[in-house]
């Protein structure tokens, strides 16, 4: 235990114990020890690095080593106990709406005078010379001299990953480029066409970020030629050519520019911190504190990463999660250790004289592997002793051939039923500018991340990881000098997470700028380099570790974007100096969809919440399944059905829905109908979760909508295992889905005369149905001549806790269903202040308007009237009814229509007794026994 665990201070010889340890460990001891004091208690920290002789810190996606000072170091930089302000923000990527400025002239030629095309598409335009993609290439470039590169690919038949031809026009493309440069001057024009590079919903093709990437960092080293990608959805030429004729003409933001549907899209980089997890205390390095519930079942796979960011990184989540961890690297850690103390220049000399003798750069090279396996080896120590020495594997596998990357993971999923989490962090950087940059250099660089990429994918086949992390990097937003290649492969991460996330898999990209502490931003070069240019912010490796954890937080919560990255303010101003008015656009947020004629965000993130896995998928089909439990849903204790914890009927929608939207990703929920609640979704234990299945399948697929049928079943299973009912039906709804939600239609408020206060019966304490907490969701309910009435008051705190990622607003939906039943009745023989307590059976239709969700209303503090009629009302007799929740300005929120309903008991308005009905109190009998029956 450290003295700071312990309250005491050894005063002047705080962290002697722990150097004297580092100078005098044994040889195979890790490499850096690093000791935190405070100053005062919860004062600021003092940070000592001790680091042994060895090679100097390496980038977390392996970088070309550069020579650096060998000695120990000691550095001592202070840091707050309690956690500083971030220097970097977390921006959300995604395509907005971009208007564009008329032209006061007509569009240039798409394929002017002197065009020379390069294509994987066939295609030959009169007038242009044609590349070839053979060696002949440079050749043809050499002798046409062309003035204007385009590039038209074709990305309608590829797959996620690229195909080898793809690859090969890629490699044409930087060739071009490159053979461009040897001459006096560069083109005027290079610009890239991606036909079916976004879908309808607009949801880019995986593969278009190669060539968006690619111009992004083009674009920067070449500022007086003009360059420019331009994705459309459309395979057809003749479509797409008018489009990106005018963008040739056109003042860009980014040199980046998406069409669908008539719509031109930028990517907009939009603040959004997300939700913050509960937390939990990650300890320091050789602390052992506990693990998170349930964490020490996680399995995770880390292909790369056992040096630099992704060491720190993975050493932060074994301290708090203990996971199952296997590593897959390239480095060969059991190999000759006996030359490890040597220095630098001893190494060489010994390696560069006698017979086996090397050349000065291989022995370099050896001794740059030497060094790179001692830090290997010590970070699977670092992780044996946090996690268990079982519970660390190390595979070694060269990532780039697919063989040897398909026999590791079958090695890894015949040892483990499952993978919760992989984090695909291998990389390396190789900058330089296109006329020094080699061809091998730029397909190593790019071949790292993109095969590797395409190999694990399809090594893991039908056994895909739970969550899926890529670690790209700011570079694949913006570009970069020099990184042709690093922001092609980094901008592939982002397409292909934007892809496979809205076909149902909850794969995520994190766009890291430089670390100040470890990696390619440590070393004294980039050091000198990053003061120099003040264009990249150098983060902490506290602060790095803290973005890591909560993204992974929010995936785990169903919270998960796509595409997340860092940037502060060094960035910013690099950003604004590059591309003018870029920040006002992200600043400024289109317009909500109901109220502009052009769609006004981009393709709908899939919600999660009721999504663990998807286990079943074919064509117009998928099974989702969702385990409910007292820890994680404990919003259901209040919400109590005959003493037990249950899911509220009107949330059935929202499981629909999230299944619906996973089925037909990129359009919404317009209208759920024929809801048929048929039996309870209780949790009856605490310590045991219920696991239920939502299936989901097409019913028809149209240009305006799409509809599918959901059905929710769950077996009961006896404390042994046994399977009681198999595939027991809860629910069933249908759900049509449109392209944008719908426009609200208008309402009439009433005005309050004649109205009589009554109280909501299910807060009266009573053994029906009794809600609480986030439930408690109605103020000012009322009777009124035309029916009934409430205004909608949601426990913002609740909602944010709970369902801030909901697409249906369900809470609202509750609590106006709650208001059908407000009513005085007499009850023969006791009077007629009594008011129904019923629960809903079916519904026959729901219309959701606008775009809104609980978090929406309740964080923009928007009113909301409910109403119910007509003004007499039997749930129980099928007659016609409406309830319809409206706001201020009389724009309906949503209405349901038909509602039926069985009373279980009636409420005193005025003692607040309860009295069962008796055929209520023949269904609680019923519900009792079958609860019984569940738990015995």
């Amino acid at each position: 235990m450290s003295a700071t665990q312990r309250n005491t201070t050894l005063l002047g010889a705080e962290g002697a114990r722990e150097l004297i340890a580092f100078l005098t460990g044994a040889d195979n001891a890790a490499a850096t020890a690093v000791v935190r004091r405070p100053v005062r208690r919860g004062g600021p920290v003092q940070r000592l690095t001790l680091r042994r002789p060895g090679p100097p810190a390496v980038a977390a996606e392996p970088a070309e080593t550069t020579e650096s000072t060998r000695s120990a170091e000691f550095t001592a930089s202070a840091e707050s106990a309690p956690a500083q302000p971030h220097l970097l923000d977390r921006h959300v990527l995604r395509l907005a709406p971009a208007s564009a400025p008329g032209l006061t002239h007509p569009a240039p030629d798409l394929f002017p005078s002197g065009t020379a095309l390069l294509t994987n598409t066939g295609h030959h335009v009169a007038g242009v010379e044609s590349l070839p993609l053979d060696a002949r290439l440079e050749d043809v470039v050499a002798r046409t001299r062309p003035r204007h590169i385009r590039v038209l690919v074709d990305l309608h038949a590829e797959r996620a990953a690229p195909s080898e031809a793809l690859l090969d026009l890629h490699d044409a493309m930087f060739r071009t480029a490159k053979a461009c440069v040897e001459r006096a001057e560069r083109p005027e024009s290079f610009s890239v066409l991606v036909l079916g590079g976004v879908d309808d919903a607009r949801v880019p093709h995986a593969c278009a970020g190669l060539f968006t990437g690619f111009a992004k960092s083009l674009a920067l080293e070449w500022p007086d030629t003009s360059v420019l990608a331009v994705v459309h959805e459309t395979r057809d030429l003749v479509t797409a050519e008018p489009d990106a004729a005018r963008e040739h003409a056109t003042p860009q933001l980014l040199p980046v520019v998406y069409h669908v549907g008539g719509t031109r899209l930028l990517w907009q980089a939009v603040t959004e911190p997300g939700t913050r997890v509960e937390a939990q205390a990650v300890t320091e390095p050789g602390e052992r504190g506990e693990a998170r519930t349930g964490s020490r079942d996680r399995v995770v796979v880390a292909a790369g990463g056992a040096r630099g960011i992704g060491a720190e990184l993975l050493l932060a989540l074994a301290r708090r999660d203990r996971p199952r961890l296997h590593l897959i690297g390239s480095t060969d850690v059991d190999g000759d250790q006996a030359d490890e103390r040597l220095e630098r220049k001893d190494f060489i000399r010994a390696r560069t004289t006698g017979p086996e003798r090397l050349t000065v750069r291989e022995a370099s090279m050896a001794y740059d592997r030497l060094g790179s396996a001692r830090e290997v080896r010590a970070t699977i120590a670092a992780l044996r002793e946090l996690c268990g020495a079982d519970r660390v594997t190390y595979h070694r596998c060269d990532l780039r051939d697919a063989e040897d990357v398909r026999t590791t993971v079958r090695r890894i999923t015949d040892t483990e039923s499952r993978v919760d989490l992989l984090l695909n962090i291998a990389g390396t950087n190789r900058a330089a500018s296109v006329e020094q940059k080699q061809l091998k250099d730029f397909r190593t660089v790019r071949d790292l991340k993109v095969r590797c990429y395409a190999h694990l994918k399809a090594a893991f086949g039908d056994r895909q990881p739970r969550l899926w992390c890529n670690f790209g990097s700011f570079v694949g937003f913006t570009g970069q000098t020099g990184e042709t290649d690093y922001g092609a492969a980094n901008d592939y991460f982002n397409t292909a997470a934007l892809h496979h996330s809205a076909h149902g898999t909850r794969e995520f990209t994190l766009g890291w700028t430089l670390w100040r502490d470890v990696g390619l931003g440590a070393t004294p070069l980039m050091r000198t380099f990053l003061a120099k240019s003040a264009q990249f912010t150098a983060m902490p490796t506290e602060e790095g570790v803290d973005h890591f954890l909560h993204e992974l937080d929010q995936a785990d919560h169903g919270r998960h974007t796509p595409v997340t990255v860092f940037f502060g303010d060094a960035e910013r101003a690099a950003i604004e100096a590059a591309a003018p008015g870029y920040l006002d656009f992200c600043r400024n947020r289109p317009a909500s969809r109901t109220s502009s004629p052009v769609p006004a965000t981009p393709a709908p993130a899939l919600p999660e919440f009721y999504v663990d896995d998807i286990v079943d998928r074919a064509p117009g089909r998928l099974t989702v399944v969702r385990r409910f439990g007292l820890d994680r849903d404990a919003y259901l204790n209040e919400h109590v059905v005959n003493g037990h914890p249950t899911l509220p009927g009107t949330f059935v929608p929202e499981l629909a829905a999230e299944a619906a939207m996973h089925l037909v990703p990129g359009r919404v929920p317009a209208v759920v109908e024929d809801v048929r609640l048929e039996s309870f979704l209780r949790v009856y234990k605490a310590d045991r979760d219920e696991t239920k299945k939502i299936t989901a399948r097409l019913l028809s697929d149209g240009p305006r909508e799409s509809v599918v049928a959901v059905e929710v079943t769950g077996d009961v299973v006896a404390p042994d295992g046994r399977v009681l009912v198999k595939d027991r039906r809860h629910f069933s709804a249908r759900v049509r889905l449109r392209d944008e939600p719908v426009a609200a239609p208008q309402w009439q408020h009433w005005d309050d005369n004649g109205a009589e206060p009554l109280s909501d019966p299910y807060h009266v304490p009573n053994p029906a149905v009794l809600l609480s907490g986030v439930f408690v969701s109605t103020a000012g309910t009322r009777t009124h001549p035309s029916g009934r009435r409430a205004h909608y008051a949601p426990d913002r705190p609740g909602i944010d806790r709970w369902f801030s990622g909901l697409v249906v607003p369900s809470v609202l939906l509750d609590g106006l269903a709650r208001v059908c039943v407000l009513d005085r009745t007499e009850l023969p023989g006791h009077g007629g202040d009594w008011t129904p307590l019923a629960v809903p059976r079916t519904i026959r239709r729901i219309d959701l308007y606008g775009n809104h969700t609980d978090a929406s209303l309740a964080a923009a503090g928007t009113r909301v009237e409910l109403y119910s009629l007509p003004a007499r009302l039997d749930l129980e007799s099928g007659a016609a009814n409406r309830a319809v929740a409206v706001g201020t300005a009389g724009d309906v929120v949503l209405q349901i229509k038909d509602m039926t309903g069985v009373v279980l008991g009636h409420i005193n308005q005025t003692t607040g007794a309860y009295r069962e009905r008796p055929r209520g109190a023949d269904l609680a009998r019923r519900a009792s026994a079958q609860a019984q029956e569940a738990t015995s």
